[in-house]
């Protein structure tokens, strides 16, 4: 069982990665029309593997690239990197709120994987923590399903494959480390772009295409200095964001700090703000509030289970 401690700490590193990658979201979509989508992956991946090489020289850490689970390893990075491709290319054709909005479906698909592959219990109060998040999503971001568009269930992809990402680390934890399943997440980055990009290059492809697909069709270059040092960044954020969510779920309970998660809707409504001048609409308040609820009702609901445990044992 996870003790409280843990818990705590892993809820602090999941609204920190959540902060540090509404920024990558942002400047990503800001982007899109400009840059390839794997223009960004490999600049970013290649500025992770810097950090995290400099990081672990300076104090001392083996990077250490074998994995005790080679099959599952390659599986995980492939569903993740996939995933991640579509729904950066999904903030291309529809609104970060919507794409935002459809992502976090992806703790219901935690709770279950986590149910199904590690055997963790799951009980009515964190089930229903969930579900009242969620629906404070709904309504803060109150997106609108009327006009079926074919790009919008590709966050729902990716949630799916970042879900499976997130409790297969979970499972392999215990032998690789969280420098090595990062370092694995950014060098694999690095071999699927190169290998699409000579994929594509080989390929012709009409105007329309051309015009539709531009994100991932788009030659790979970059317009200026200033998009290079925002690709810097963009790398910096997703170094954050990785050894935030990797060492949360490491360290805490999937089923519990995955409602935190949502507070990257808070971010995300604050950058709205500032960049596109959203605004919070009554029933958008209503569903900050649930979302708050939610969050705070799990965590009183830790200290309470480990109040009563720490009481029911016997003194001798």
């Amino acid at each position: 069982m996870m003790s409280l401690d843990n818990n705590i700490k892993a809820i602090f590193l999941i609204i920190l990665g959540m902060f540090v990658f509404a920024i990558q979201d942002t400047l990503i979509k800001l982007m899109s029309d400009s840059i390839n989508i794997y223009t960004i992956y490999i600049i970013r991946s290649i500025v992770g593997v810097l950090v995290i090489s400099t990081y672990c020289w300076i104090y001392k850490i083996k990077i250490i690239f074998k994995t005790y689970y080679p099959l599952i390893t390659i599986f995980r990075v492939f569903i993740f990197f996939f995933g991640f491709s579509l729904y950066y290319f999904s903030l291309s054709k529809i609104s970060l709120p919507e794409a935002v909005t459809l992502f976090f479906i992806s703790p219901f698909f935690v709770t279950i994987s986590s149910k199904f592959i590690i055997g963790e219990n799951i009980g009515i109060y964190r089930w229903s923590a969930i579900l009242i998040g969620f629906t404070g999503v709904y309504l803060v971001l109150d997106p609108n399903f009327n006009d079926f568009n074919i790009y919008s269930l590709f966050p729902i992809f990716c949630a799916f494959f970042y879900a499976l990402t997130v409790v297969i680390q979970k499972k392999t934890s215990d032998k690789d480390s969280i420098f090595t399943q990062i370092m694995h997440t950014y060098l694999s980055a690095i071999v699927f772009s190169v290998i699409i990009f000579f994929f594509v290059n080989n390929l012709t492809f009409t105007p329309y295409q051309l015009l539709e697909y531009k994100f991932v069709l788009m030659s790979w270059n970059i317009p200026s200095l200033n998009y290079f040092i925002l690709l810097i960044i963009i790398g910096f954020t997703a170094v954050i964001g990785f050894f935030s969510i990797f060492g949360a779920y490491i360290i805490g309970s999937p089923s519990t700090i995955a409602p935190y998660e949502y507070s990257l809707i808070i971010w995300s409504l604050l950058f709205g703000y500032f960049i596109w001048n959203d605004y919070l609409t009554l029933k958008g308040m209503t569903g900050l509030l649930l979302i708050l609820i939610a969050s705070f009702f799990t965590l009183y609901r830790e200290y309470y289970l480990s109040i009563k445990i720490n009481t029911d044992k016997p003194i001798r």
